[in-house]
């Protein structure tokens, strides 16, 4: 989009080996990592299902070799959702912890009734979904963000990593509450990034707006991102947002993560003990957080 991704050319680290992948973690004092792919959402059925077997296959291989140091989502083949559900169970049993979701798939919300099977599985085997951006929408692009004021990459960069997709990232969740997806399935866990991707600072003002309408659903809009939305920096790493999310959602919903390599690597170490929270607080957000989320 015109360069607005230009800052995220990473295709060197997206295909290095394990080994090298290994030395990066020991250099910047991680103990693990959890792995992921590019996402299947826009791939036809007929590609995906097979690729998707194949990618998880590969992804459990690696982690089966190396279980202290990785842990896996699964991608799944989102445009067939009972292939996705079986593959979600076989990826389930292969190892892997969860899966991750790159925003609307086939240009469908995560709120539309066909997904429901899917939040069905990823409830009953108590695996977290991860809602994580993906290009915004073409129109909402042209109407919204670009405009003859500024340069093409300026725009794209707008609508994209500096605000558009984060938006309509955290609307999805927002629109998994209000279509009472937690109600149906109150198992159901949602991990995202970039602190709550920003409507997670509007929850009290959608209690107050938007529970006057009465939607059905059975509790306060913030109480469903208390209590099913697990949130981290991405690589956001600024001591006022952590601030935030820890008197918010609490230690034991705030994840630590790097969005690697997507963002700069230099805090990685040191962003948790610069802060002023307790060594307790501490070691829950930098590890026992995920640990207990996806099981490890």
């Amino acid at each position: 989009m015109g360069g607005g991704l230009a800052q995220y050319s990473a295709d060197e680290q997206l295909a290095e080996s394990v080994d090298k992948r290994i030395t990066f973690l020991d250099q910047h004092g991680m103990q693990m990592q959890v792995l992921s792919d590019d996402g299947l959402e826009n791939t036809p059925a007929k590609i995906a299902v097979p690729l998707a077997q194949q990618m998880n296959a590969q992804l459990a291989d690696i982690v089966a070799a190396h279980p202290t140091r990785f842990a896996g989502f699964a991608a799944l083949p989102l445009q067939d959702v009972d292939a996705s559900v079986k593959e979600l169970h076989r990826a389930a049993k292969k190892g892997l912890h969860g899966t991750m979701i790159h925003g609307r798939v086939g240009g469908k919300w995560l709120d539309d009734p066909v997904f429901k099977p899917l939040w069905q599985a990823a409830a009953d085997l108590d695996m977290p979904v991860y809602i994580h951006p993906a290009i915004t929408n073409p129109q909402v692009m042209s109407t919204y963000y670009l405009s003859d004021q500024y340069s093409l990459a300026t725009g794209g960069a707008l609508g994209l990593p500096g605000f558009g997709w984060h938006t309509e990232t955290g609307l999805e969740f927002v629109r998994l509450v209000l279509a009472g997806r937690f109600d149906e399935f109150p198992g159901l866990k949602i991990m995202m990034g970039h602190w709550g991707e920003v409507v997670s600072f509007f929850m009290h003002r959608m209690d107050e707006t938007i529970m006057p309408t009465h939607p059905n659903i059975k509790y306060d809009i913030s109480d469903y991102f208390h209590q099913h939305l697990y949130v981290s920096p991405s690589g956001m790493f600024d001591q006022n947002q952590l601030n935030w999310a820890v008197s918010e959602f609490g230690v034991d919903h705030v994840m630590f993560s790097t969005d690697y390599p997507y963002e700069p690597t230099d805090k990685i170490q040191t962003f948790l003990t610069d802060s002023a929270l307790s060594a307790a607080d501490q070691q829950q957000i930098g590890s026992q957080t995920v640990t207990d989320l996806l099981h490890l």
